[in-house]
């Protein structure tokens, strides 16, 4: 059996794109905040009508602006087909929710595609078959593979890159496309040139003479001389000044550790959690196919390459304190070309034994793909949806509403928040949406952080102290809700975990009759968490 000896690729991309459309189109779930805040909000933050929030990241020059200009782009697209067709201001809003997610189906359809291509190249033709259903069945892809993470678009470069890699014979083309994906996702995350690194001296290697290695090695510096050099022009029309991005992400994030300040795992974080997270039902299979690698005989196959490169990179991350398992993905294509290649042919021949371990690895995945994907901390997504129709339902009735003034007690960043709200973080031409900031101690020395606390903190170490300092008195009936002077206003809408919600009830007056906060909706969230800030619904308390 093999789909690409019946079909031409683009065809099974077409295929993958629908499957992929309708994984990013239904998903309701929230991952991690990078989702958003680093692509999604700064693309927003550049429309004409600016609705997105820019973190400290973007202040610093830490990371380069190519990625959310493509995001930028499928905004600009909608607003041509809105004004074309003098679309209303809701339903281009929901476009604008729509169209990110479309660029994440593409992004994961040619990544899945590309997975079974190189497994295809390097094994054969029903190799690349089981890569394919490999990576489109795997619990992580359907997950996050459409999501708007610069993760996703580095880990569909990186197997588009190994596809054109010279793996048997040096040929000019292929190096060219191979070096131009490799310097691509070098630029949208520069921890990919570690990648880069562990499987680059397999050209020189391919090559006799020292005379071709030199011409290879100058072949690949100019090609990503040239497309570095023109990612530095994109960054230079967003930071009005030349900037290396990937200097910066480095001197910040490893030299100053300002990357621990959003936490740190132990050195073991990617072996006893990362990669079983990555893989989860995969993983025996995964295991048994690095093993085989391992045991190869010839020390230059495209099998040993592969095997020595997944044991080099997560040992590589090791070195760093802060981990997340998002960063081993591009990892991910890359043990499932091994697994069709060492691993399924591995499995028992007796066809029964086989489909039942086929179907217990199903079996695993399939229900963690949807847990994650559609219930496990869907609240935060579905509160600024509902935001986001609720202001659109008001300003149809009275158009002189406006903007209503929304606030995030949360933890900073628990939400979406201008790329999903549009116009009902925008009061007046400003952002009149706020949320509970967590800024890092960029330029204070590591010695010195221990009594450092963000804006979130400060909330959470005293909750009634921090709104009396911001607020003043909570409103009650017969007031305007002004607040008193010198302080901000109280919002027309309040946002809380239902752990923030017991700690601030009181003093809010929240089921009192001189209280003036309603509760006006509520959404569930999840059934577990692991930060106590966060568990319990989602609810919007409404000023009334």
């Amino acid at each position: 059996m093999s789909i690409f000896a019946k079909s031409t690729p683009f065809f099974v991309f077409l295929i993958v794109l629908g499957i992929r459309l309708q994984n990013a189109l239904t998903i309701t779930t929230f991952f991690q905040p990078d989702e958003y805040f680093q692509s999604l909000e700064i693309a927003a933050s550049q429309r004409a009508r600016s609705s997105g929030y820019v973190t400290w990241e973007w202040h610093h020059a830490l990371r380069s602006v190519l990625y959310p200009r493509i995001f930028l782009g499928a905004y600009s697209l909608v607003d041509v087909i809105s004004n074309t067709w003098n679309l209303s201001p809701a339903t281009t809003a929901e476009l604008l929710v729509v169209a990110p997610k479309i660029v994440g189906a593409v992004t994961a359809a040619a990544g899945d595609v590309y997975t079974g291509l190189l497994a295809r190249k390097l094994y054969g033709k029903e190799a690349g078959t089981y890569a394919l259903l490999l990576s489109i069945f795997s619990a992580w892809n359907w997950f996050c593979s459409t999501r708007t993470f610069s993760n996703c678009l580095e880990t569909t470069l990186t197997i588009m890159g190994m596809y054109h890699w010279p793996w048997k014979t040096y040929k000019p083309t292929d190096i060219t496309l191979a070096t131009i994906f490799a310097a691509l996702s070098f630029t949208v995350r520069p921890t990919n040139g570690l990648i880069t690194w562990a499987i680059g001296p397999l050209i020189l290697q391919q090559l006799p003479s020292f005379s071709e290695r030199l011409r290879a090695v100058l072949h690949i510096a100019f090609v990503s001389l040239l497309v570095l050099s023109l990612n530095a022009f994109i960054d230079y029309t967003y930071y009005n000044r030349l900037t290396l991005p990937f200097i910066e992400f480095y001197r910040l994030n490893v030299s100053q550790s300002i990357s621990s300040f959003y936490g740190t795992s132990p050195w073991h974080y990617y072996y006893s959690q990362g990669l079983p997270l990555l893989l989860t039902g995969y993983l025996p299979l995964a295991f048994y196919s690095f093993c085989g690698g391992l045991n190869d005989p010839s020390s230059y196959s495209p099998t040993t390459h592969l095997t020595r490169l997944l044991g080099i990179v997560p040992v590589a991350f090791m070195t760093t304190q802060h981990k997340e398992v998002r960063f081993l993905y591009p990892l991910l294509p890359i043990f499932h070309v091994l697994m069709a290649g060492i691993g399924v042919p591995g499995l028992p021949k007796n066809g029964r034994k086989k489909w039942i371990m086929v179907a217990a690895m199903l079996g695993i995945n399939i229900p963690i793909a949807y847990y994650t994907g559609y219930v496990h901390q869907r609240g935060v997504v579905d509160v600024v949806n509902w935001l986001r129709k609720e202001h659109y339902s008001s300003t149809s009735k009275d158009v002189s509403l406006g903007g209503a003034r929304v606030g995030f007690l949360m933890p900073c960043h628990s939400t979406p928040f201008g790329s999903y709200m549009w116009d009902a973080a925008i009061k007046d031409e400003e952002l009149s949406a706020w949320f509970l900031t967590c800024e890092p101690p960029v330029g204070i020395p590591v010695e010195k952080r221990g009594d450092y606390e963000d804006e979130a903190d400060e909330f959470y170490n005293n909750p009634i102290e921090f709104l009396y300092r911001r607020f003043g008195r909570p409103p009650q009936r017969g007031e305007t809700g002004e607040g008193d002077v010198g302080k901000m206003k109280w919002p027309d809408k309040l946002v809380t975990f239902q752990a923030t919600a017991n700690l601030i009830g009181d003093y809010l007056m929240i089921g009192r009759t001189r209280g003036r906060y309603v509760g006006c909706k509520r959404f569930f969230n999840s059934h577990f968490h692991d930060d106590s800030r966060r568990e319990g619904d989602v609810i919007v308390w409404c000023l009334r």
